[in-house]
């Protein structure tokens, strides 16, 4: 009885040294692809639909963590250029518009580490770009399409939650709520004609949530799946008081592909 004891003791020492558990990565550096879809939608005042644009968007991605004594910075750095098609209820449409974003922001936050799993409460902020570049092109009606910037300025809240390694494979899970801080659309409408005005917008009441799953393969690949959502409300009238931003929702769902460096 004592051998057929010890015997599975051993077999179970064994089996545990093959799955080897690692600690966690205090350090990380990663630089990758993503590919996504985006859907962008606005609404009147009365929450009737006012037009949409959907297709893809393909970019760089680069991030960085750092866990130390008790604490974590980490950067996170998107540049996406990309396509989508317009479709509105009085305009027309028109496809092949150029997109393009750029998006960084910063965290910060104060990891509680256990034996299975490393937790991240976390702050921030960041700053969001978008280009959509209809400037000189004509929609099935026969209406002109203008330039459309919007920059938005952003505090992120959330948690995340990564497993330890075993054999170096790892997972996390990452959830942000995106308080709007503030944001600007400017509408270059002398693309139109000389007789109009560029209108610049201001706007303050938005939010946002970011969801995304990484799988950390080993120390140098990681794949990850997100999910990013926007919902801006009606923006103030511009300084002319002729022009105001409707509400709109902007979704991206995509993958990343990460290499560590």
């Amino acid at each position: 009885m004592k051998k057929i004891i010890a015997t599975i003791i051993a077999i179970i020492i064994s089996q545990l040294s093959f799955f080897s558990v690692y600690s966690f990565e205090n350090s990380k550096s990663e630089y990758g692809f993503y590919f996504g879809t985006k859907i962008y939608e606005e609404r009147d005042t009365q929450e009737q639909f006012v037009m949409s644009q959907d297709g893809y968007m393909i970019g760089l991605v680069l991030s960085s963590a750092d866990y130390n004594q008790g604490s974590y910075f980490g950067l996170l750095t998107r540049l996406a250029a990309g396509e989508v098609d317009y479709t509105s209820n009085g305009t027309g449409t028109l496809a092949g518009i150029p997109d393009y974003q750029f998006e960084t922001t910063g965290y910060f936050g104060f990891p509680f580490e256990g034996s299975n799993y490393r937790t991240t409460p976390f702050g921030g902020l960041g700053f969001r770009y978008l280009l959509n570049a209809s400037g000189l092109k004509q929609s099935s009606t026969g209406h002109s399409g203008y330039d459309r910037e919007s920059r938005y300025l952003y505090a992120p809240f959330g948690i995340n939650i990564e497993s330890s390694p075993v054999n170096d494979s790892y997972w996390e899970f990452r959830g942000e709520y995106l308080h709007f801080i503030s944001g600007q659309q400017t509408s270059h409408l002398s693309q139109v004609s000389s007789n109009f005005s560029d209108s610049t917008k201001e706007q303050d009441e938005g939010s946002g949530l970011k969801l995304s799953y990484k799988y950390h393969f080993d120390r140098s690949v990681a794949i990850e799946g997100y999910s990013d959502y926007w919902d801006i409300a009606d923006s103030k009238p511009d300084a002319a008081g002729l022009f105001y931003e409707p509400r709109n929702s902007t979704s991206e769902t995509g993958i990343r592909i990460l290499w560590k460096y």
